[in-house]
C-alpha cells in the first residue's frame, strides 16, 4: 500500500482533537494524541512511500499505531492507496477525482461524459452560456436548438430520436410545461440523461427528467410563487445566467457519470438574485391524470382493499410524512410548534395547502404529552384535512342544472358546484350494512359549500378501524352538541379519574391553574361513553370515546390545552347540569355500538374515503369523512 492523503480532504487542530473537512462533510476525532500523530504523518502521505517505508524506523508499538491509524483513515475515505505505475487520479484530473470520491474508478464515467454528444434546448440568451459550460467541462460535441416560445421545436425531438444524442439540457418557461413533460418522457424511454429548468427572471426550478414531473411541480407550487413565472418569463441574464448554466451542467455531469446521489433526485430552486439554491420534495399531483367516474364495482374493490390493509407503524408513517412537508410544494406547507404554549402539554401546528378557489389558509393543531406525540397527531390530522379540502376529481363528472355544457377545467366545474349551478355525487359505504350508496359532493366536502372547510365527521389513522372510529365518534359528539340546549347527567366518580395516572395529573394541573373542574357523564344521551367537562360552572368540553377512561382523559387533555394558553376557557353554548341520579359507570362500547347510536338519530352514517390523492395514499390511505344522510 502506498498511502496518499486525498487532495480534497483537509484537517485542522482544535482543542479536543482534530476536525477533517471532506466532500461528505465534517469528521471530528476527539483524541489529542491521534491529532499529533496525524500532523507528523500527513506531510509524508504523498503516495511516494509504502507503509513499510513509512514505519521502518519506528519501534513495534509505534508501527502498529501508524498502521491502525492508516487503516482508519482509508476506511473513512480520507487516504487512498496509490498503486505503482499509476498517476493519482485526484491530482491529475479534478473531474475524475470528484467521480472517484462517489463511485470509485472514474475513467469510464468521465470518458462517457466527455466523449458524449450533448443537446441544449432553450432561449437564445442561455444557449451560449450552456454551451460554454459544457465545453469547459470537457464536452466537445454540442448541438443547440433555439426555443423562444412555449412550443417544443421539432428539431429537439428529431435530434434526440435520430441523431444519437447522449444527454441533454432543456430550459423552458411556464407556457412549455406540457412540452417539457413530453420531452422528459422521450428521454426516459431512451435512457438519455436530461436536466431541465423552468425559468423566470428571478428564479429557476431545476430537476432531472427521471425524477420530476413538471405538471405536478406547477400544480403543487404555491399560487403566489407561480406569478414570477407568468409575469417574468424571460431567462436570467449576465452573471446569473452563466452561474445557472454552470449549475445545470454540473447536475448533468453527476447524472451522466453516475455520481448523482439522493439529493440530486429532488427539485432544486435557484434564486437568480441571491444565487441561493434549495432542495424540494414534489409529490405527484392527483390531477395529472384525467379522472374518470368511479364505478360501483371499483368503489367496492377499493373499500375491500382498505379494510384488508395492514396499515403502517408510527415510525413508518413519520418517515413517509416528511415527504409531504415543504413550504412551497408540499400538501402540508409547514409542521412546527411555532409560538404555541408548550407547557404542560406539547402542541404542534400544520399549515395545509388549499386549492386556489378555496378560502384559505387552513391550519390544524394537535397536542400530546411530548413533542413526538404532538407532531405525530398533527401530521395525521393534517393529512385528513388535506383530503377533505382537495375535492375528489372522480366526482366532478356532474350535471348542469341549466343544461349548459360544463367547462373542461376542474376548477371551473368546482366553482359551478359551489354556486349551486351543478350537481355532483360520489360513492360512500353505509356503516350499518357495508353497502355502497351515492352521496352529495357538498356533504362529503363542506369546502364546496359556505361555512367550515373541514367536515364534522373527519377521520384519520394508520388503519381502517382507527380512521372509522375517529370519524364516527366525532359525529357522536356532534349529535350531543346539536341536541337540547340543556342536558344533565350524573357526576363522574373521582375514583375513575384517580385510577388513570394521566387523567389524575391533568386534573391536578387544571386545579393548579385555578380552575374548578367537574366531569359529567352524558353517555346515556350519546349512546357511547361521553364526558362533559364543567370548568368554573360552565361546560367547556365534550368528548366521546369507546371506553370511559379514554373519554375522561381526552376531555381533560383538551381543556388543559385550552387552559395553558392563559386565556379564558370558551363555553360550548350548551348548558350542562349535574343530575341527582346515582352514577353507574357506562360499559365499554364497540364501533358497531357507536354506529347504532348514530342510527338512532334517524339518519344513516356513511363513510366517504378521502383517498383520491395516490401520493398521499402512500403515506397513509386512511382518511375519510362520515356523513349522516337521509334515505
Amino acid at each position: 500500500m502506498r498511502p496518499r492523503l486525498k487532495d480534497d480532504t483537509y484537517f485542522t487542530r482544535v482543542n479536543e482533537g482534530l476536525v477533517w473537512l471532506t466532500p461528505a462533510g465534517l469528521l471530528t476525532v476527539k483524541e489529542p494524541s491521534v491529532a499529533a500523530m496525524v500532523e507528523r504523518l500527513a506531510p509524508r502521505l504523498n503516495g511516494c512511500q509504502t507503509v513499510d517505508e513509512l514505519t521502518a524506523r519506528l519501534p513495534e508499538r509505534g508501527r502498529r499505531l501508524v498502521v491502525e491509524l492508516l487503516d482508519a483513515l482509508v476506511r473513512q475515505g480520507l487516504v487512498e492507496d496509490v498503486r505503482p505505475g499509476r498517476t493519482p487520479t485526484t491530482g491529475a484530473d479534478p473531474d475524475a477525482g470528484f467521480v472517484q470520491q462517489v463511485m470509485g474508478d472514474p475513467d469510464p464515467a468521465v470518458h462517457r461524459y466527455r466523449n458524449g454528444r450533448a443537446l441544449v434546448i432553450g432561449p437564445d440568451r442561455l444557449l451560449a452560456h450552456c454551451v460554454g459550460a459544457l465545453s469547459a467541462s470537457g464536452v466537445t460535441r454540442v448541438e443547440t436548438v433555439l426555443d423562444e416560445g412555449g412550443a417544443m421545436p421539432d428539431g429537439a425531438l428529431h435530434a434526440i430520436v435520430h441523431e444519437g444524442i447522449d444527454f441533454a439540457l432543456h430550459l423552458f418557461d411556464s407556457t412549455g410545461l406540457s412540452h417539457a413533460s413530453a420531452l422528459a418522457g422521450v428521454c426516459a424511454d431512451r435512457d438519455i440523461p436530461l436536466v431541465q429548468g423552468l425559468v423566470s427572471e428571478s428564479e429557476v426550478l431545476v430537476g432531472p427528467c427521471a425524477m420530476v414531473d413538471w405538471t405536478s411541480v406547477w400544480l403543487r407550487l404555491r399560487a403566489e410563487d407561480r406569478k414570477p413565472f407568468k409575469t417574468e418569463p424571460g431567462p436570467p441574464s449576465g452573471a446569473a445566467g452563466r452561474i445557472l448554466a454552470n449549475h445545470m451542467v454540473f447536475q448533468l455531469f453527476r447524472w451522466v457519470t453516475g455520481a448523482a446521489g439522493s439529493e440530486d433526485q429532488r427539485l432544486c430552486s435557484f434564486a437568480t438574485r441571491t444565487l441561493e439554491t434549495r432542495r424540494h420534495d414534489v409529490l405527484p399531483h392527483f390531477s395529472v391524470r384525467k379522472a374518470r367516474p368511479q364505478s360501483r364495482a371499483d368503489f367496492v374493490r377499493t373499500v375491500r382493499e382498505l379494510r384488508r390493509g395492514r396499515g403502517c407503524t408510527e415510525a413508518q408513517f413519520s418517515t413517509r410524512a416528511v415527504q409531504a412537508i415543504d413550504a412551497r410544494f408540499g400538501p402540508i406547507r409547514d409542521l412546527a410548534e411555532d409560538e404555541l404554549p408548550q407547557l404542560p402539554l406539547r402542541q404542534a401546528r400544520a399549515l395545509i395547502a388549499v386549492p386556489s378557489w378555496a378560502d384559505g389558509p387552513l391550519v390544524v393543531t394537535a397536542s400530546g404529552p411530548d413533542f413526538a406525540t404532538a407532531r405525530h397527531r398533527t401530521a395525521l390530522k393534517a393529512i385528513g384535512a388535506y383530503g377533505a379540502v382537495t375535492v375528489d376529481p372522480r366526482c366532478l363528472h356532474v350535471h348542469s342544472r341549466s343544461g349548459v355544457r360544463l367547462p373542461d377545467d376542474p376548477d371551473d366545474v368546482i366553482r359551478l358546484i359551489r354556486a349551486g349551478e351543478a350537481d355532483a355525487r360520489l360513492w360512500g359505504i353505509r356503516l350499518e350494512d357495508a353497502q355502497p350508496c351515492l352521496v352529495d359532493a357538498r356533504e362529503a366536502f363542506p369546502v364546496l359549500s359556505e361555512g367550515s372547510m373541514l367536515p364534522t365527521g373527519l377521520g384519520y389513522g394508520l388503519d381502517w378501524t382507527t380512521m372509522t372510529s375517529v370519524a364516527v365518534l366525532a359525529q357522536c359528539r356532534a349529535t350531543v352538541l346539536a341536541g337540547p340546549r340543556e342536558v344533565s347527567g350524573p357526576r363522574v366518580g373521582q375514583d375513575v379519574i384517580d385510577a388513570d395516572p394521566v387523567s389524575k395529573r391533568y386534573r391536578r394541573l387544571l386545579t393548579a391553574l385555578g380552575h374548578d373542574v367537574r366531569l359529567i357523564d352524558l353517555s346515556g344521551r350519546a349512546g357511547v361513553p361521553t364526558v362533559a367537562v364543567m370548568a368554573n360552572g360552565a361546560a367547556v368540553q365534550v368528548k366521546c370515546r369507546l371506553r370511559l377512561v379514554e373519554a375522561v382523559r381526552a376531555s381533560l387533555e383538551a381543556v388543559l390545552v385550552a387552559a395553558q394558553s392563559g386565556r379564558p376557557l370558551s363555553c360550548l353554548g350548551r348548558k350542562v347540569r349535574e343530575s341527582t341520579t346515582q352514577w353507574s359507570p357506562p360499559q365499554d362500547a364497540s364501533l358497531d355500538d357507536a354506529v347504532s347510536a348514530l342510527r338512532q338519530t334517524g339518519r344513516t352514517p356513511v363513510l366517504v374515503p378521502l383517498n383520491h390523492d395516490p401520493a398521499m395514499n402512500r403515506i397513509t390511505p386512511y382518511a375519510g369523512n362520515v356523513v349522516l344522510i337521509n334515505e
